[in-house]
C-alpha cells in the first residue's frame, strides 16, 4: 500500500465560505484538485469530519463551472473521500473488543457536527473507541450537541460560544471520564479550552490518537 501525499496542499476552503467568501473558496478547491490529478489513489482520508463534508458535500455544490474533465477529477475525489474512522473500521476491518475488561480508562465520545449531521458518520468512531485497547465507552447526555467552536463564531461571538461550550463541559464532566475523543481538531481546541477554565485535567485526543497508541 502506497501513500500519495502530494507536496503544497492547503486548505479545503471551509473558512472562506463560511465567512461568505466563495472565490477564495473555488481558489483553493481548484488548487487541492490540481494536486490530486498528478497521480491515481483509491482513498482521500481526512482526520476532520469538516474537512471530509467540505470535500464531499460543498466542493460539488460551489464547483459548478468545471471543465467535463474536471468534473470527472471531482466526482471521483468525492466517492474516494473518507474520514479517517470510516476507512479504519469500514474499510480495513478494524474489530471492537469483544468486551469491555476490568480497569480500563473511561472514555467519553463527542459527535462533531460536520460529522455525525451532515455525513452520518457517528457509528465508527464508537466502534473505532471499542477496538481501542485498555478503553471502554462511557456515553454522555447530548453527545451529538454541538460544542460550540463553529469556526470564526469563536472569534466573533465568544460569548456565545462559551455559553455553549461550558453545557458541553459540564456533560462530559458528569460522565467522570478519564479522555475525551472526539473527530474534529477544531472541536478538540474548543473542548480542551471549556476543560482549562474549569480546572478539569481530561485530555482531549482524536479517536485516531487513541487507537494509535493502543496498537504502538
Amino acid at each position: 500500500m502506497g501513500i500519495f501525499l502530494p507536496e503544497g496542499q492547503g486548505c479545503c476552503g471551509i473558512p472562506a465560505i463560511a465567512s461568505g467568501d466563495v472565490a477564495t473558496m473555488k481558489k483553493l478547491a481548484l488548487h487541492t484538485l490540481d494536486l490530486y490529478r498528478k497521480e491515481e489513489f483509491d482513498v482521500l482520508v481526512t482526520s476532520c469530519g469538516t474537512c471530509t463534508a467540505t470535500v464531499k458535500e460543498i466542493w460539488p455544490e460551489m464547483l459548478t463551472d468545471l471543465s467535463r474533465e474536471d468534473r470527472a477529477l471531482l466526482e471521483g475525489i468525492v466517492k474516494k473521500t473518507f474520514d479517517i474512522s470510516e476507512l479504519l473500521v469500514g474499510k480495513l476491518g478494524v474489530k471492537e473488543q469483544a468486551k469491555p475488561k476490568a480497569g480500563e480508562l473511561k472514555v467519553t465520545s463527542h459527535d462533531p457536527c460536520h460529522l455525525k449531521k451532515s455525513l452520518g458518520v457517528f457509528k465508527e468512531p464508537r466502534q473505532l473507541i471499542g477496538a481501542t485497547v485498555g478503553y471502554q465507552l462511557v456515553e454522555m447526555a447530548g453527545a451529538d450537541t454541538c460544542c460550540g467552536m463553529g469556526g470564526s463564531f469563536n472569534v466573533q461571538y465568544y460569548d456565545i460560544s462559551r455559553s455553549v461550550g461550558l453545557k458541553k463541559r459540564n456533560a462530559i464532566a458528569e460522565t467522570e471520564c478519564d479522555v475525551v475523543a472526539t473527530g474534529c481538531p477544531a472541536c478538540m481546541m474548543q473542548i480542551s479550552d471549556m476543560l482549562s477554565q474549569q480546572g478539569d485535567s481530561i485530555p482531549v485526543k482524536h479517536f485516531v490518537e487513541l487507537y494509535a497508541e493502543s496498537i504502538s
